[in-house]
């Protein structure tokens, strides 16, 4: 028994959790009274899904393929009454097809590596260590304390994914269209706009709407129809990811549901987490 699960009978044990990913995005999302408790509780699981379909730009002349680069970041915020805690992850992938003529029709797909996930709700190694251990828990990710979960399943649940659908909200559709502004020799172009899509988290997926500022960069004079020299997206705004969603649960050493700790969501444990993420690719070739 892990002491997020012991914390249910033993109050006096700091505990809690952090989930994604995100990437929305990372990992992963739990606040409030006795009523939001109850209420948390009855949120019914997305569809459950092994993976999403893919996400590619129709081939053009003026689509470009950009790969993610490893570094990717997400920031996790799950403020409750009894425990604030904050995470990150550190390692991303995915790719984006780029359009340069039409950026609506931009696709690709972010992947959270959520077995990067660490919290950093204490200041205290030993705290955030355990606290840490507890999350990867929660999210079938990452052995217990005294037991171990099957490989398999640790590696079906290692990714959030964020697979673009559509795009919209653009001020300008064709790059060439936005002004540059010059930056460390870069000729940089940004733009907002909202990326619909689906996120899969724990072997469940939801429909997402996410707003985001994306900084194309070409070397200074180059023409906007060229390839880029990279791609970084960041989100304009966090995102929202409820854990009720993607059945990521208090669980035991071996990924048992563990009911009895179920007092902690709301009050040590928040039930959402809002996300930022922060990205960047590279050509792909």
């Amino acid at each position: 028994m892990n002491s997020w699960t012991m914390a249910a009978t033993k109050q006096e044990r700091h505990v809690g959790k952090a989930g994604v990913v995100a990437l929305a995005f990372v990992a992963a999302s739990l606040g409030g009274c006795d009523k939001d408790k109850k209420e948390s509780r009855e949120v019914v699981p997305a569809a459950t899904a092994t993976a999403l379909a893919p996400s590619t730009a129709a081939p053009t002349s003026m689509v470009v393929k950009m790969k993610l680069q490893p570094a990717g970041t997400t920031r996790i915020d799950m403020p409750a009454p009894k425990e604030h805690i904050k995470a990150q992850t550190t390692v991303a992938a995915g790719h984006l097809d780029v359009d340069l003529a039409d950026l609506s029709q931009t696709r690709g797909e972010v992947k959270v590596d959520l077995t990067s996930l660490k919290t950093s709700t204490f200041a205290d190694p030993k705290k955030d260590g355990d606290q840490t251990t507890h999350a990867l828990t929660w999210l079938e990710v990452g052995d217990g304390e005294k037991g171990k979960l099957p490989d398999e399943l640790k590696a079906a649940n290692k990714f959030a994914v964020f697979a673009i659908r559509s795009i919209d909200g653009l001020a300008a559709k064709e790059l060439a269209k936005v002004t540059p502004a010059t930056d460390k020799g870069q000729d940089v172009r940004t733009v907002a706009l909202v990326a619909h899509g689906e996120l899969l988290i724990h072997g469940h997926k939801v429909n997402k709407d996410v707003p985001l500022v994306v900084k194309i960069s070409h070397a200074a004079g180059a023409a906007p129809t060229t390839k880029p020299t990279s791609v970084a997206i960041a989100t304009k705004e966090p995102l929202k990811v409820v854990l009720a969603e993607h059945e990521v649960r208090p669980r035991d050493d071996v990924g048992k549901i563990a009911k009895a700790a179920f007092n902690l969501l709301g009050t040590k444990v928040a039930d959402s987490a809002s996300i930022s993420m922060d990205f960047s690719a590279v050509p792909a070739d």
